[in-house]
């Protein structure tokens, strides 16, 4: 999808407010890299590595590996590489471990994001549609693994009331229209959860409270 070498495989995840109130997230990188704006991408990547971001970093690794935005480094790609791996990431660990089983080809690390990950990596300013709510997490983790969401689909957890309630929700749409008109494509078996439609940012508003 982007222009960039074969060997980095780049993730999406959700953005964390700076000072200023500009949100910047690695999906502003990667598309800020998809037009060869390395430098801008390069300096997103290290204020949310330096933030705890577990994707940034592997990423900024990456760059710094192959001379992305900046003169090629082997320390510091290392040292991020390092730090990201530390957190559980395979890709990472596997950049560092020369031994390491390799990821098949074309593997994203998006497809390693936990259900609230991919939630929390969506762009604030698109919608979803939810599915269904529930007190009780393991029914929701039964419809989100029974149905094979992985990749497609999240849940989050909020506070209501005094009470956590757990809510999967499917898609991500650049506009409610298209949200709306992702209903009537959505498979049977979830339709008949009567899926409304939700702003991504209310969602990961509440996730954060």
């Amino acid at each position: 999808m982007y222009r960039i070498l074969k060997e980095i495989v780049f993730a999406i995840v959700f953005l964390l407010m700076v000072r200023s109130s500009f949100a910047q997230s690695v999906s502003e990188a990667l598309d800020l890299m998809s037009n060869a704006e390395y430098d801008a991408a390069f300096k997103i990547l290290s204020t949310l590595s330096n933030q705890g971001d577990v994707v940034a970093q592997y990423n900024l690794g990456l760059m710094l590996k192959n001379g992305l935005g900046r003169d090629k480094d082997a320390e510091q790609a290392a040292y991020w590489f390092g730090q990201a791996a530390q957190k559980g990431l395979a890709q990472a660990y596997n950049q560092i471990q020369t031994n390491a089983v390799k990821p098949a080809v074309g593997m994203h690390v998006k497809s390693m994001l936990t259900p609230e990950e991919w939630v929390k990596a969506q762009k604030p300013e698109y919608y979803t549609l939810q599915l269904a709510s529930s007190t009780n997490k393991n029914l929701i983790e039964k419809y989100y693994l029974e149905n094979n969401l992985q990749g497609k689909a999240g849940y989050y957890r909020n506070r209501r009331q005094g009470e956590y309630w757990y809510a999967l929700v499917y898609g991500a749409y650049p506009s409610a229209s298209d949200a709306n008109a992702a209903v009537a494509e959505l498979p049977v078996d979830l339709r008949k959860w009567s899926p409304w439609m939700r702003k991504m940012k209310v969602i990961q508003r509440l996730m954060n409270n």
